[in-house]
């Protein structure tokens, strides 16, 4: 009402219309605090008849003057849609929503706009700004046509009072010492009093202390022309219910910028209070119900660590109700001396430290107490909260008892297994059945910690298990391990499974038959039995003498493990020495053959020996050269022959002859018997050991007897001295080449060309054939170079 009171001022001559005009529009910026005020004409664009605004005085925050341009409105068209609402007497609001524009209007003429620009964040208008507007454009209607009238500014302010009047919000303006200027209908009844006793008096003299300090611009910021104080109250009414309101202090400035005056205005906002209570009543119960669906508990704890909600699942885990456990400290949730603080007071200064004030948390081991004192383990996850009132700490706690018995027996199962392994391969390394069965006794009285384990077998007695081995017994007490019918055993199996114990071996003595008394009677006793494919070949059994003893299952499973591994062991080393005998049986045989066969060869050398003998004295009796010749001719081939089986008998191998020495030994035989020994000499050469069959063997062997006779008796003759060289080789075609050379006078040519006549050359020809191989005769420089090629499959090559 200051504001639009003082438009009169627009009528005076004192100062230029402008800068009059920029005065009114400052300060109706500032009492309504926008950014910037402008004032704009319309005018027909000629020819096309269009409206457009020309900008006639603009005010802004950052200065600009009364012949400043600033940048709400310029010289433009108005947008499509605008002039019909501007004729129709709305306001417009701009495409960014911080413009808002009412137009002015000199009778039903439109004379221009009036514009507010909202300060930088701006979203919305309210009501309050888009009436003070329409009411600012009413009143500079007649300022735009000419001198502003007494009537004009009348109606102007009939105008704003109506508006004022037809809020249904409390309205007043109040001085800075709390005087009541004006109020409104909607004021008057919520102070409960006519206007005549409200305009005047002050608001603390009419309303309640409490409440006049919610609406008292007392407590307004030192810097009010920037500020808009908003409060929220309760207030009680006479029926006993209770409404919100929220009031808002504007302040409004006087022409130096000072505060003359504060505009309160109330707003009932006990219905959004209802409905915000009431959603949140709702949403409390939904996050009730989803706790208390969860399969975990939830505790939360408020700044003094008291319990402040617990869901169901926490009643299952620690056996307090809600009723018995909200309110009490969370220290009752640990065991007695149990330090906790280290979980709360981390939590809580790490949510200090968050940037949010949120901080979470999780431990993976703590120890817990139920109702009654037990404890248990468990994972612990917290999430803490700090807030205005404090900190709000919601624990989520797992209980992980099933998951640490799962990783125990695991453990156990991998220590078992590990156990079974390496009884295992000790078991196999052993090798025969009694280094076995005593690495049995010794790994299970040592893995099962009791003084005695043994080993007992149904062989040879199919009646009785009967102790094959054992550990703890000394021979001289092993007598005294019971022999066990087979009967009982096996009624013990029925009845029990696989592995059994007797508690108490004493009251069932008449059951086991005692080859002997012991000194110290057994307790207890524990077997299990050893089967292969179903069938029981025996059993492991372990003794305790001092007290009857009650195994755990873990390690009766374990003493089954032992006796699974226990079967394979033993059908292996029986296998083993099975094998082992078969094989002592077949290199007995194998040696008993070899003998026999050197013996044979032994036998034929000796025989072809004694027909040498006879053949060199029958030619000794013989006068005739040319027959004592050739005698000894079948005597040298006879003793080629006795000189293969004197190899074949003195050699490691019965079955092949190496050729190199065979050659060697029957070339100085040879030199021998022709008494040449000083003249002639030999060299036998071999890439490598190369040896024949007996079967290739005799016929080279009487092949090179006829060669080195033929040299010694025709190649040297009326010489001193000679030498022969024989190279065997074997071939990459697979074929085996011996050569064979001599320095000698060498054989007429009418003999290398055609087949020789004599009968040692044929017999060379004939054995060469029968090897299936070739013989080639050359002449040397000097002697005479004989190639004999035979296959390779006629012997082996020793590759040692």
């Amino acid at each position: 009402m200051a504001v639009l009171g003082n438009a009169g001022a627009l009528s005076s001559g004192s100062v230029a219309e402008n800068t009059r005009m920029h005065t009114f529009l400052r300060r109706l910026g500032r009492a309504v605090r926008v950014s910037r005020v402008c004032l704009a004409r319309a005018a027909r664009k000629p020819g096309t008849g269009e409206v457009c605004l020309r900008l006639r005085c603009e005010w802004a925050v950052d200065g600009v003057g009364p012949q400043g341009k600033g940048q709400s409105l310029s010289c433009r068209d108005l947008p499509p849609g605008w002039e019909e609402q501007l004729r129709a007497g709305l306001p417009v609001r701009g495409v960014s929503g911080e413009v808002l524009i009412a137009p002015v209007f000199c009778g039903s003429e439109l004379r221009g706009v009036l514009g507010f620009r909202g300060r930088p964040g701006r979203r919305r208008w309210g009501r309050f700004e888009i009436d003070v507007l329409r009411a600012a454009a009413a009143a500079l209607g007649s300022v735009m046509k000419g001198p502003c009238s007494c009537e004009a500014l009348h109606t102007v302010g009939a105008y704003y009072r109506a508006i004022v009047e037809d809020l249904t919000d409390p309205l007043c303006r109040i001085l800075p010492d709390g005087t009541i200027t004006y109020a409104n209908e909607a004021f008057c009844a919520f102070c409960l009093r006519e206007r005549d006793g409200v305009i005047g008096m002050r608001v603390q003299d009419i309303l309640p202390p409490e409440i006049a300090g919610e609406l008292s611009p007392g407590t307004a910021p030192p810097d009010a022309a920037n500020s808009i104080v908003t409060r929220e109250f309760r207030v009680g009414e006479a029926d006993g219910e209770e409404r919100w309101y929220r009031s808002t202090c504007r302040a409004i400035l006087d022409d130096g910028g000072a505060v003359c005056e504060y505009q309160v205005v109330g707003h009932d906002i006990t219905e959004r209070k209802r409905r915000e209570a009431r959603n949140t009543w709702i949403n409390d119960q939904k996050l009730a119900l989803m706790a208390d669906a969860a399969s975990d508990a939830i505790v939360v704890l408020d700044d003094s660590c008291r319990i402040t909600y617990w869901n169901h699942s926490a009643e299952d885990l620690f056996w307090y109700t809600a009723d018995e456990i909200v309110g009490s400290d969370v220290c009752r949730l640990f065991p007695s001396g149990y330090f906790h603080f280290p979980y709360v007071e981390g939590v809580r200064h790490a949510a200090a430290a968050a940037p949010q004030g949120v901080a979470r948390r999780r431990f993976p081991d703590v120890t817990f107490a139920r109702k009654g004192g037990s404890v248990f383990p468990a994972e612990l996850s917290v999430a803490a909260v700090m807030t205005g009132d404090g900190w709000y700490n919601v624990g989520i706690v797992h209980d992980i008892t099933a998951q640490r018995a799962r990783e125990q027996a695991l453990r156990e199962e991998m220590d078992r297994t590990d156990t079974l392994l390496w009884i295992a391969a000790r078991l196999n390394r052993s090798g025969t059945l009694d280094a076995v069965l005593d690495a049995l006794c010794e790994e299970t009285a040592r893995v099962l910690r009791v003084p005695v384990a043994a080993v007992f077998l149904n062989e040879p007695h199919p009646g009785l298990l009967v102790p094959a081995r054992s550990f703890g017994v000394p021979e001289e007490e092993r007598e005294s391990l019971p022999l066990i019918p087979r009967t009982i055993y096996e009624r013990e199996l029925r009845g029990q499974g696989p592995v059994f114990t007797i508690p108490d071996l004493i009251p069932r003595m008449d059951e086991v038959s005692w080859r002997k008394t012991p000194e110290q009677l057994p307790r207890t006793l524990a077997f299990a039995a050893i089967l292969h494919e179903g069938a029981l070949i025996g059993a492991l059994g372990v003794v305790t003498f001092d007290a009857p003893r009650v195994f755990s299952t873990e390690e009766l499973a374990l003493l089954k493990g032992i006796a699974d591994q226990a079967s394979l062991a033993i059908i292996t080393a029986r296998l083993f020495e099975e094998r082992t005998a078969y094989e002592n049986r077949l290199q007995a045989s194998l040696d008993e053959k070899t003998a026999l066969l050197k013996e044979v060869h032994h036998r034929v050398k000796n025989n072809m020996q004694v027909i040498s003998s006879l053949l060199s004295l029958q030619g000794r009796l013989i006068e005739n050269a040319g027959a004592r010749e050739c005698i000894r001719e079948s005597e040298n081939r006879v003793k080629s022959l006795a000189l293969v089986h004197e190899t074949l008998y003195r050699s490691e191998s019965i079955a092949t002859v190496d050729i190199g020495v065979y050659a060697r030994r029957l070339a100085d035989d040879l030199i021998r018997s022709y008494a040449l020994q000083d003249y002639i000499s030999v060299t036998v050469g071999t890439a490598r050991p190369i040896t024949l069959s007996s079967d290739a063997a005799v016929p080279l062997g009487l092949i090179l007897n006829e060669l080195i006779s033929n040299s010694l008796r025709h190649g040297f003759a009326g010489r001193d001295t000679g030498t022969i060289a024989i190279r065997v080789a074997r071939s990459p075609d697979h074929r085996l080449t011996v050569d064979y050379r001599d320095d000698g006078v060498g054989m007429p040519p009418d003999v290398i060309i055609r087949s020789p006549a004599t009968l040692g050359l044929q017999l060379v020809r004939i054995l060469a054939a029968q090897l299936e191989g070739t013989v080639t005769f050359r002449a040397g420089e000097p002697g005479t170079i004989v190639e004999i090629v035979i296959p390779d499959d006629a012997g082996e090559e020793d590759k040692a």
